[in-house]
């Protein structure tokens, strides 16, 4: 049955009704009232049922809420499921056990009431009275066709609801009674629930009609499957090994998946994340993680790459990007996981198997010394990622997230074929096939999918029986109006699909001789339509949320360029961008925007993990000095950066920026020459980190220095005039000195000059007669000193 808000309806009614119910509720919530059977053999009820919120993955899995929630536990409504106890078809002619359950979503209790079976009082034979009689009374179709008119067959007693809370009521009719319904290739049934003479709720199912004339012949359509085999929604790229033992164990998610569409007439839609996750453990992988990679790889199903962690193509399209992919896995893989076993050596020539002493080199045996096996080549991410699929060319985007020129952004990144959900096209067409906008495409049926996706979904046999008969009762009038054409199902996404579910629909299919299985190339490579596409861009505040995270993986791509292998930085980043452009997070926007905001912060954060340490103030005393700093690196990987230094005004000048490596998660002390320039005072040194690329890192910090390098040059200056006065006096006392010594020596040679002159003849002998006395004294004393020398001394002496 096709969900609805009963409360609506309700009030569309009997609006004067309600204070009445609310009093009936209270005063009956604990009544028990016994059935009242109208037709023979009526009349069981059974215990109520404790309804579970659906889900198909393990305990701890972190499974997002499903966006189609099944209708027996839609939130505030009062849901009805009809089908019957066995099987998913009707036989007229035939006893008839139906049942009706009644799932009570509301936070109100339901009274004690009736619950009344009713039937179509016209065949249904055609399309739009098919989706007239499931829609209801009053609801609108797209060919606005009234439905056949409801008829009662049978009343029961139902018992009063809890929130929260369900009843099955079983009717049993004996043979003819659906009446006029029950002669065409389509039974159309109804329920209500009527307490205290007010409808309070109500529903529609449709079956295929079995057993006699009217019932639909072998030719039908064919029908074409996928079927999404992921996860839940994460925040990270790969699975973590935990999970992947969970997820692969006997009864996993990943192993109950498999189980249901195996060998199976469906084309499986991988999303490459599993293989990725698995395979980069190498040697570590879970057993039985590998094990389910090996039987994947030997079912004979189609299987085509949905995007990586089936990230949402519509909106990186919408955001101005082609489809993203992982760029590296580097930063997961170990060596030790991918060591080459050498192979056993054969036997030396006279040696026993299974004695290993025969034989052997006795030096060699002696002292045997273990080496550890050579370490294997690391895969690549083509190698991670690669498998045998059957086509690459599909994008499948999520439902009804297609806009305007998305699929010419798809076409570029080699997915030529797009499958669509009907929402996003005008009209209906007989096949899958179609060109929109000019591209190829591959177009979901609207009321085959929905019944699929109910049916995988159910979490109750009621809810599933209904489910599968209005599948059945889809194929089942089409094969009686000729249409052979190739149509296309689709599963949903997320964690509502319960894959024993799935598996019984394709029981019921290969049962229906009115279904006939197609694969999904079939379905692509029939002769297409031409439609339209109906433009349903994503919501502005989500395409708003992926641009920041697009600008904030960009920011990491370019601070990457501290490393020696940027790939560590930006390959975990890319990952968990896909992660949490997963489709699987449409289910829960405030759970995918929390997601988000955490994403950003932690980015953040990276950015800001390499920054310069503060420091006090700094006093530069000399001209040639330099700045210290201290660099701190939080990473976990050894970075190389420039520390740069700016002051704020010309007392201090910089000449170059200083590199330096920073162990990871340590920090280095760096000291960056700088030469003093004019001036003394306060300068402001704005210091900045760049990366070999030129990039700035982190933010910039600022520190005081306070410049007295003046004094030095004081200094010097004085020094200098002192040490030019010490030789300056020298030189000029010396040159002073010789000139008084010539100026001696001149006054000396005058007399001599006159002594040597001729002298009278009388004269002579006395002077010659004295000689030998005179020269004799001269000999015993010393000369007087020169006056001149002797003024001379006195200087010396006093200087």
């Amino acid at each position: 049955m096709v969900a609805e808000s009963n409360r609506v309806r309700r009030r569309r009614r009997l609006p004067a009704n309600r204070p009445r119910l609310l009093v009936a509720v209270a005063a009956a919530a604990a009544a028990t009232v016994l059935a009242v059977p109208l037709v023979a053999n009526a009349g069981v009820l059974t215990d109520a049922l404790e309804v579970l919120t659906p889900t198909d993955a393990s305990a701890g899995d972190g499974a997002q809420r499903a966006s189609r929630v099944s209708a027996e536990v839609e939130a505030d409504t009062v849901s009805l499921s009809i089908a019957p106890t066995a099987g998913t078809t009707l036989d007229p002619a035939a006893p008839l056990t139906l049942d009706v359950e009644i799932v009570n979503g509301t936070t109100e209790p339901i009274a004690a009431g009736t619950v009344r079976l009713t039937r179509a009082a016209e065949p249904i034979d055609q399309q739009a009275e098919l989706d007239a009689w499931l829609a209801g009374p009053g609801e609108a179709t797209e060919s606005d066709t009234e439905p056949p008119a409801p008829e009662p067959v049978a009343e029961l007693q139902s018992r009063a609801l809890a929130s929260g809370a369900s009843e099955v009521v079983s009717f049993t009719l004996p043979p003819g009674s659906l009446g006029a319904a029950g002669e065409g290739p389509v039974i159309g049934l109804g329920a209500e629930v009527v307490v205290d003479e007010m409808v309070s709720a109500s529903g529609t199912a449709v079956f295929a009609r079995t057993g006699s004339s009217g019932a639909p012949g072998a030719t039908g359509p064919r029908l074409a499957l996928a079927y999404p085999l992921t996860v839940p929604a994460e925040t990270t790229g790969l699975i973590d090994p935990d999970l992947l033992t969970l997820w692969t164990g006997p009864t996993g998610l990943l192993t109950r998946q498999l189980d249901a569409v195996a060998n199976r007439p469906v084309a499986i839609a991988l999303d490459p994340r599993i293989l990725a996750s698995i395979r980069v453990l190498g040697a570590s992988a879970p057993p039985s993680a590998t094990a389910w990679l090996d039987r994947l790889a030997l079912v004979t199903n189609e299987v085509f790459p949905l995007s990586y962690a089936d990230s949402d193509l519509a909106a990186l399209a919408q955001s101005g990007v082609g489809a993203l992919g992982p760029t590296s896995f580097t930063d997961v893989l170990d060596p030790a996981d991918f060591t080459q076993t050498e192979p056993d050596p054969a036997p030396a020539p006279g040696s026993v198997e299974g004695d290993p002493s025969a034989g052997a080199d006795p030096a060699a045996t002696a002292g045997p010394t273990e080496t550890p096996p050579p370490a294997g080549t690391l895969p690549t991410t083509e190698d991670l990622l690669a498998w045998p699929y059957t086509r690459t060319d599909l994008a499948w985007p999520a439902q009804g997230s297609v806009a305007t020129g998305n699929l010419a952004v798809f076409r570029a990144a080699g997915l030529t074929t797009t499958i669509l959900s009907a929402s996003n096209v005008e009209g209906s067409s007989a096949g899958a096939a179609a060109t929109v906008e000019g591209e190829s495409a591959v177009v979901a049926d609207a009321n085959i999918s929905d019944a699929l996706q109910d049916a995988a979904a159910a979490t109750t046999d009621a809810s599933w029986g209904e489910a599968s008969g209005r599948l059945g009762a889809e194929l089942a009038l089409r094969a009686s109006l000729g249409d052979t054409a190739t149509i296309l199902g689709t599963f949903q996404r997320g964690a509502a699909t319960q894959s024993s579910r799935v598996s019984a629909v394709f029981d019921e299919l290969a049962a229906w001789p009115w279904s006939a299985s197609a694969s999904l190339t079939d379905a692509i490579g029939a002769p297409p339509a031409a439609r339209t596409l109906v433009s349903l861009p994503e919501g502005a505040q989500r395409l708003e949320d992926i641009r920041r995270l697009l600008d904030s993986e960009a920011a990491i791509q370019q601070f990457s360029g501290v490393l020696d292998d940027p790939a560590l930085l930006t390959g975990p980043t890319r990952r968990a961008l896909l992660a949490l452009l997963d489709v699987a997070w449409l289910d829960d926007p405030a759970a995918w925007s929390a997601a988000v905001g955490e994403r950003l912060v932690a980015q953040t954060e990276t950015l800001n993990s390499i920054s310069v340490a503060p420091s006090s103030q700094v006093n530069v005393f000399s001209r040639d000095t330099g700045v210290p700093t201290t660099v701190e690196n939080q990473l976990p990987f050894p970075v190389t950066v420039f520390v740069d230094v700016q002051p704020s005004n010309g007392r201090l000048i910089v000449d170059e920026r200083v590199e330096t490596t920073v162990a990871p998660e340590s920090r280095s002390n760096v000291v960056v020459p700088v030469a003093a320039g004019v001036g003394r005072g306060e300068v402001t040194l704005a210091v900045s980190l760049f990366s070999p690329d030129g990039v700035q890192v982190g933010r910039t910090t600022e520190i005081s220095a306070n410049v007295q390098a003046d004094w030095e040059g004081i200094g010097a200056t004085v020094l200098a005039v002192l040490v030019i006065a010490f030789f300056g006096i020298g030189i000029w006392r010396n040159i002073r000195r010789r000139r008084r010594e010539r100026a001696a020596a001149a006054e000396s040679a005058e007399p001599a000059d006159v002594a040597d002159s001729p002298e009278p003849a009388d004269s002579a002998e006395p002077a010659d007669s004295a000689e030998p006395a005179d020269s004799a004294d001269a000999a015993a004393q010393p000369a007087a000193p020169n006056s001149a020398d002797a003024h001379d001394d006195g200087d010396r002496t006093h200087g």
